[in-house]
């Protein structure tokens, strides 16, 4: 079922395999009348087999006018976030995972200043929200990330992204972007691949010129999640994704400049981006049985991070890899232990 909605501020993107447990309350945010007149909610039905269509549908039909399914084969989170880019109708577009939800106080805040002031754009807060079985979400423990994005941000304020962009580290969460930035310039995700939220931030970097920020946490990241791709056993599992993500965004990065026309403050922030994704590669090397074989390993790709992309090598702000570094390498078994000891 595809139907177009015209003269939507923001559309909403939700991503949605298997997610029967948690479908209901993402979507159940958003049934507010005033939401649902500024507000294009995309049900991205990535092939699901379970009872995920069947609550996408109840909410099509109670309110045709601003929720929509898009049933496709299996392809993956990227797939989904390429299929919303592909149909979305709104001025701006925001990804919410089906398992996540969104605070609708906060929410109305954000449609505010989308109306208010055409940043290409407009960061909002997150929280981690963890839950441990509780029936009433209002029991989950909550904890913000960051409270502000940082010091001394002023809200509603358009910023030129170059002048704020060394302050600055931006999540999924925290992203909505105009949808035309993200169509005119082709921006494509991965698909059938995990860990590719970082491509979704970071493409669309070279071609942002403004950014506001709202005071308020608007998403709602749910932790714990049975299954959750960021545990670190599905890591260690999936860890060929996360090289695949890590490989495409060092080509996007080869590609700054020569072939994508990117400002130096922008590269920089995009050095800043991968190399946290380079720290999270090695977080996987280190949570593996600690052997000479794999500490080998792990010097290698440093070496050759260190070869190629020395840029992104020296944006490293993990403590842990700099103290490894630092001792060339001495302190990796005491490391290695240290993580596997941290996640288990």
């Amino acid at each position: 079922m595809e139907k177009r909605m015209k003269d939507k501020i923001l559309t909403v993107v939700v991503p949605t395999y298997n997610a029967e447990k948690y479908l209901r309350d993402n979507l159940e945010a958003f049934v507010y009348e005033d939401i649902l007149l500024d507000v294009e909610i995309l049900i991205i039905n990535d092939g699901s087999k379970d009872k995920s269509l069947d609550i996408a549908m109840e909410y099509v039909q109670r309110y045709p006018d601003s929720f929509n399914i898009i049933t496709k084969e299996n392809g993956g989170h990227g797939s989904g976030i390429n299929c919303g880019i592909h149909n979305a109708s709104g001025k701006y577009f925001k990804v919410v995972d089906a398992d996540d939800w969104v605070e609708a106080d906060a929410l109305r805040k954000l449609l505010q200043s989308l109306k208010q002031m055409d940043s290409d754009v407009v960061y909002s807060g997150f929280l981690w929200v963890f839950d441990q079985g509780q029936e009433d979400k209002k029991l989950f423990k909550k904890k913000a990330e960051m409270s502000q994005p940082f010091i001394g941000v002023i809200y509603k304020q358009n910023y030129d992204f170059d002048e704020i962009a060394d302050k600055l580290y931006m999540k999924m969460h925290n992203m909505t972007i105009k949808t035309d930035i993200l169509r005119k310039h082709h921006i494509f995700i991965d698909e059938n691949c995990y860990y590719v939220d970082t491509e979704y931030i970071t493409y669309p970097i070279p071609y942002v010129k403004t950014i506001s920020f709202v005071d308020g946490f608007v998403y709602m990241y749910r932790i714990g999640s049975q299954g959750q791709s960021v545990g670190i056993d599905k890591m260690q599992q999936n860890e060929k994704n996360y090289d695949k993500v890590l490989q495409s965004l060092f080509n996007f990065y080869a590609q700054l400049e020569s072939d994508v026309p990117c400002s130096n403050k922008k590269k920089k922030y995009i050095e800043r981006i991968i190399a946290r994704v380079v720290a999270g590669k090695i977080k996987i090397m280190l949570s593996f049985p600690a052997t000479k074989g794999k500490k080998r390993e792990l010097q290698i790709f440093e070496y050759n991070l260190r070869e190629r992309y020395p840029n992104i090598y020296n944006e490293n702000i993990n403590k842990a890899i700099a103290v490894l570094r630092k001792s060339r390498y001495l302190m990796y078994y005491p490391i290695s232990f240290a993580v596997k000891r941290r996640f288990s």
